[in-house]
């Protein structure tokens, strides 16, 4: 079951960099859970907590320095 406050960034990233982002964002534990999204087209869905949002973007900013990423919806 999904915290309360829990929130969901909806991403699109190279397919070959997914794998890389879901060791990342597992190696620190309880910062973000990946998902790849059913609908393709190489999108993944990170749920997250209030107090870890602005970490996960920064991360995904940082990503962004690398490969191409493309935040589609934050809520």
């Amino acid at each position: 079951m999904k915290e309360k406050d829990t929130q969901q960034i909806k991403v699109r990233v190279p397919r070959e960099q997914i794998v890389f982002m879901d060791m990342v964002f597992k190696s620190y534990e309880g910062l973000a859970s990946l998902t790849i999204c059913p609908e393709g087209e190489n999108i993944i869905v990170l749920d997250v907590t209030s107090g870890t949002r602005d970490d996960v973007l920064e991360i995904l900013k940082d990503f962004g320095e690398q490969f191409p990423v493309e935040i589609i919806e934050a809520q």
